[in-house]
């Protein structure tokens, strides 16, 4: 289904351009990311706040979810979930070029005389609906699938052993098409036994890339140019490009957070799973 900002309903919709509903909200939040080279991830937030069409829900008389819809590749698929957030993983090469997000509320069966409080005066508190209506729809999101943007900070490193570090201390070597990170035998040893386990990266986007990354920053400001034709430099510019950051200039640590999209957060997110 094709939505956009100037459909008209036959039936009260709840959107951010209609007047259909007072003090209610259904808004959206979306990320896109490529975890490897054949996942696409998307995180959904979906925000509801209408009791009455949360009931319907709950009932099974509508559904809740999101289009996604890429115009290049002739993708338009709809992804039901509940109101809260949730990741869902589809085949990244289903995707190229602009990525268009929509959250949606729709009826899963007809309805006369459902009423709800939320409803402007002018339906008199109830509406009439046909089965598979729009009952709310937000704001539409766009992403651009470049795959250098897309791909993990992860994919342009690599680990390997150093027997002239101390265990914890770690050395950058960006010199390769991969950016190396140097670290002890047998701290190795420890990040490889966690790092597929999303607590430990946690940890280690953290104690290891983070640092790394404010040290790449650096190396960067000083001798950028000596860097363009490694295979990495391209995925990290374009990272910078979308985060809006110049990699010769600014506040490296900054940066490296807002890079990794603020990475201590996950450990406040996590905690208790981290920590009990």
């Amino acid at each position: 289904m094709k939505l956009s900002d100037e459909m008209l309903f036959g039936h009260p919709v709840l959107s951010s351009t209609s007047n259909d509903y007072r003090d209610a909200l259904f808004a959206a939040e979306f990320d896109v990311n490529i975890e490897d080279p054949d996942s696409l991830v998307i995180g959904a937030t979906i925000r509801l706040n209408c009791t009455d069409l949360d009931d319907l829900l709950e009932e099974g008389g509508a559904g809740c979810g999101f289009y996604v819809i890429c115009l290049d590749t002739y993708q338009n698929r709809l992804i039901e979930m509940t109101p809260g957030s949730a990741s869902h993983k589809l085949n990244a090469h289903h995707f190229f070029g602009t990525i268009q997000v929509r959250p949606v509320v729709w009826s899963k069966e007809s309805r006369t005389g459902w009423s709800s409080k939320y409803l402007h005066p002018e339906y008199g508190g109830q509406a009439d609906f046909p089965a598979a209506a729009v009952l709310a729809v937000g704001d539409e999101a766009r992403f651009s699938v470049d795959r250098e943007r897309l791909r993990p900070f992860e994919s342009i490193f690599t680990l390997a052993a150093n027997e002239g570090l101390q265990r914890g201390e770690l050395a950058v070597d960006p010199e390769g098409d991969k950016i190396t990170i140097f670290v002890h035998q047998d701290t190795k040893d420890s990040v490889d036994s966690i790092r597929n386990d999303q607590r430990g990266r946690t940890v280690l986007l953290n104690a290891v890339y983070l640092p790394a990354l404010m040290q790449v920053l650096s190396e960067m400001s000083q001798r950028g140019r000596t860097f363009e034709t490694k295979a990495w430099h391209r995925i990290f510019t374009a990272k910078c490009a979308a985060t809006g950051i110049d990699p010769a200039a600014g506040d490296t640590l900054q940066n490296a957070q807002r890079l990794l999209k603020y990475p201590f957060a996950r450990i406040e997110d996590q905690k208790e799973r981290l920590f009990t």
